[in-house]
């Protein structure tokens, strides 16, 4: 076993244990855990075990960790670091809250995106917290409470505006979903660019996972309001079931990259620093091509993989091109090589 597995599967199990320890105190030693919720539980045990392994076994390559420590060293210049946060806050906003990088692609993508995002992580974060047993409801005369790891938080009305919204979220989550589902897929099955790079298992099979979540959950909510509660048990096994191949998914699959968004921020840092420091000229053109900082670490990365191009990592990828051009045409009329 390599020694980035080793860490890798350290640090995968401490997040796991992590996540079994907030549980177990988050729900008063077990006391307020609701057992039907626990193939929940159980689930995102496995998926904080899986996000981290992939997520150290990711962040362990060389070129990954060669941008992450750059871009924590960056940040943390002590002259810079109350700018680098408002910089981070900004990043934050335009990146993960809004997705600016996407709208800027399609607007249509963006839509669908956005209805994905936003729907599953308000849904995980409603789900997340009651099948750790942090939240519960209870009863106070005719009001409903949420109760938060054992402290009563407030008291509601069940069948006023606030009750609306806290028995519904989920069903408003599960539409925006599927909207965003919608879009996804027509881009799929009618986009030629996207149906070139497509796979099953990273572009098909998340969809149809969120897909089987969002109608299992609403189908719940038809089976107590419309049917009067029929085939309800197995309605709400068939949702767990759902949630749990989700859940097993998100750390192998294309999904992943909700973790590797935000550590992705800091590349921005790195590329800020690179546009202000010297640049890295051209051999054949004498032009700037690129940061001298991008440039020397890419050199040095890859050495470390085993690569050393020489004097060739010196010119710009046009000059490249050129030279592939010219040396074709060299090699059919004759000619020698041009380095």
């Amino acid at each position: 076993m390599s020694r980035s597995q080793v860490i890798s599967l350290t640090g995968a199990s401490l997040a796991a244990f992590a996540v079994l320890l907030a549980i177990y105190l988050g729900s008063g030693r077990f006391s307020r855990f609701d057992a039907p919720l626990a193939p929940y539980a159980a689930a995102t045990l496995f998926a904080a075990f899986g996000f981290m392994y992939r997520y150290l076994m990711w962040v362990q390559r060389p070129p990954t960790m060669k941008y992450f420590m750059a871009s924590l060293r960056l940040f943390f210049q002590p002259k810079k670091l109350v700018l680098n946060v408002w910089q981070l806050a900004k990043l934050t906003v335009m990146n993960i809250v809004v997705q600016r990088f996407i709208a800027k692609r399609d607007k249509k993508r963006w839509f669908a995106h956005m209805c994905l995002a936003w729907g599953c992580l308000v849904a995980f974060a409603v789900t997340i917290p009651l099948s750790w047993g942090w939240f519960r409801f209870g009863l106070r005369g005719h009001n409903y409470t949420v109760d938060f790891m054992g402290l009563s938080l407030f008291a509601f009305d069940p069948h006023g505006i606030i009750g609306f919204f806290m028995f519904n979220i989920l069903d408003f989550c599960s539409l925006f979903i599927l909207i965003g589902v919608g879009l996804a897929m027509h881009r799929r099955l009618f986009n030629h660019a996207a149906t070139a790079v497509e796979t099953i298992y990273n572009d098909m099979v998340p969809l149809f996972l969120l897909f089987s979540v969002s109608v299992t959950g609403l189908m719940l909510t038809a089976s107590y309001k419309l049917m009067g509660g029929s085939h309800f048990s197995f309605l709400s096994l068939l949702h767990a079931f759902t949630v749990v191949l989700l859940l097993i998914y998100l750390p192998f699959g294309k999904l992943f990259h909700i973790a590797q968004r935000p550590a992705q921020l800091g590349v921005q840092f790195y590329k800020q620093e690179g546009a202000r420091g010297e640049q890295a000229l051209c051999a054949r053109s004498m032009q700037p091509y690129q940061s001298q900082l991008h440039h020397d670490d890419l050199v040095d990365i890859m050495k470390e993989i085993g690569f050393d191009f020489g004097e060739h990592q010196n010119v710009s990828p046009e000059e490249k091109r050129k030279l592939i051009a010219i040396n074709q045409a060299n090699l059919m009329e004759g000619n020698p090589f041009v380095g």
